[in-house]
């Protein structure tokens, strides 16, 4: 973690995801030229990890054919969105639609970020997986990022509050997935164990129970982050709105006052 090689990968992440919102913004990308170009390497990603990840069906014996190992299925938090990256390019504006880019802005934005700084597929720059792993996360942090540039996003209060039961109901789901597949040692949605060992945070010194609560505490405090702002601006021009409604009720009351001490005047 943080080594050399982690840091050229880091400086490469930068050098993409700044390159690609530059040409977003200059060309105007379209909603489904940036959907087709975030679908496309998210193709290339899994076909990689497919690929790599093969292993024998039966011990040694190739007679019994190959298999994905269990660990490399699309069932990470970041991983999931291929399904919906293969998808929007071909979806239709609907409330489906906004509510799944409403979830996935603080995924692409925290969750991406970290996995690109936590390197858990290493830094290795003759692995393929290196590859896959860090241009994916720095494509799907652009995509996030387009995706607010060009205001598709509603990132309130209400949104806010979906996107926390959402992720508190992956994490629950996860629970049960890593049950299941315990035999081939999964950690999907880190609910298992800390992705990483000597974290300050994420750790197992206080027990499984400890870390899961920490874990999705964190996971809450980051979506809150990537939603304050809006949320801020949301309360402020509700607040105005209050304002203007008193105003006007005010000059109302203040006009029909008039009209009556006129009335009485005469």
């Amino acid at each position: 973690m943080f080594t050399p090689r982690h840091f050229i990968w880091i400086a490469i992440c930068i050098a993409i995801i700044l390159a690609l919102t530059y040409c977003s913004k200059k060309f105007k990308f379209s909603f489904k030229t940036a959907a087709f170009i975030m679908a496309g390497v998210s193709l290339v990603s899994e076909l990689c990890k497919v690929f790599t990840h093969m292993e024998f069906a039966n011990g040694t014996d190739v007679s019994n054919g190959m298999v994905i190992s269990a660990t490399a299925l699309p069932l990470h938090i970041c991983s999931i969105f291929i399904f919906l990256f293969f998808w929007l390019p071909f979806s239709k504006d609907s409330k489906f639609r906004r509510y799944m880019i409403n979830f996935l802005i603080p995924i692409g934005l925290i969750g991406a970020s970290l996995s690109i700084l936590m390197a858990t597929s290493g830094v290795d720059f003759a692995r393929p997986y290196a590859y896959q792993c860090f241009i994916y996360h720095a494509v799907m942090i652009w995509y996030a990022i387009y995706l607010i540039m060009f205001k598709y996003t509603d990132l309130g209060i209400k949104s806010w509050i979906i996107n926390l039961i959402s992720l508190a109901s992956l994490a629950i789901v996860m629970i049960w997935v890593n049950g299941l597949l315990a035999v081939y040692n999964t950690n999907f949605l880190f609910v298992v164990r800390p992705p990483a060992k000597g974290l300050p945070l994420l750790n197992l010194n206080h027990g499984w129970y400890a870390y899961f609560f920490t874990l999705v505490a964190i996971g809450f405090v980051s979506v809150t982050l990537v939603h304050l702002p809006s949320i801020i601006k949301e309360l402020k021009h509700k607040k105005s709105l209050c304002v203007n409604a008193v105003s006007e009720n005010n000059v109302e009351e203040d006009n029909t006052n008039n009209v009556k001490d006129d009335t009485n005047n005469q």
